[in-house]
């Protein structure tokens, strides 16, 4: 299987050739709020700006959004996963959310040919499974960073879906992190750190739980834009 890493959205065209899946991961905090939203049932529809997102709200449509890790004024919610998981929030059919770098770096690749997915470690498991049944000859990976420079946690989460297909890690990523070890890990790196002073640290602990959920969100385009579903 050949691997492909770029980082950021701005990175994301030397992806656009390739005949296998994207991967696009934003560890803190996107990837985590995409999932825990399908897993209670809403499908995500992500958006360029909090406008776009106000635009759309609606008794079935609850909005969501940060600029910097900080909540957007006038939205329901900010990018916080653990918020989204225990608040009480029923009866919505979709999450419109925006973010500072991962929403735009899948806006960056929602035209591949093949299927954009989003990778956290809170579905390794049921990511690598999935690539696993279709036995793409190429994967790639689209980690969201900081504004596009590289983080430690994006990387983190490449190398362990890498280590549970079995396949060899690339230069452009490091070694494979012992799991247990994944949690202190990620509460090291520069972005948890400003979470945590910005009163997050549940969001960084969700983040880096492993295996939690089974399942594995998937771009696709509709005519009001694009959605994330199972």
């Amino acid at each position: 299987m050949i691997i492909r890493v770029a980082w950021g959205k701005s990175n994301a065209p030397s992806l656009m050739k390739s005949s296998g899946p994207i991967v696009v991961i934003d560890a803190l905090r996107m990837s985590a709020t995409v999932i825990i939203a399908l897993h209670l049932g809403m499908e995500v529809i992500p958006v360029v700006s909090a406008k776009a997102a106000l635009a759309l709200k609606s008794n079935k449509v609850l909005t969501a959004g940060e600029r910097g890790g900080r909540k957007i004024d006038g939205l329901d919610l900010g990018n916080s996963p653990s918020k989204l998981l225990h608040g009480k929030k029923t009866g919505f059919s979709h999450l419109a959310l925006t973010t500072t770098n991962g929403v735009p770096t899948l806006f960056a690749v929602a035209d591949h040919s093949a299927a954009v997915l989003i990778g956290s470690p809170l579905n390794l498991t049921a990511l690598a499974g999935w690539i696993m049944n279709r036995s793409p000859g190429s994967l790639s990976f689209l980690l969201a960073g900081q504004k596009g420079d590289k983080n430690q946690e994006d990387a983190m989460t490449a190398s362990l879906l890498l280590a549970r297909l079995g396949v060899p890690i690339p230069k452009a990523l490091p070694p494979p992190v012992p799991p247990t070890k994944l949690k202190d890990l990620f509460m090291e790196t520069e972005a948890a750190h400003r979470l945590i002073s910005l009163g997050y640290s549940k969001d960084v602990l969700l983040c880096s739980s492993i295996d939690r959920f089974s399942i594995v969100p998937r771009l696709r385009k509709e005519d009001y834009g694009l959605v994330l579903s199972c």
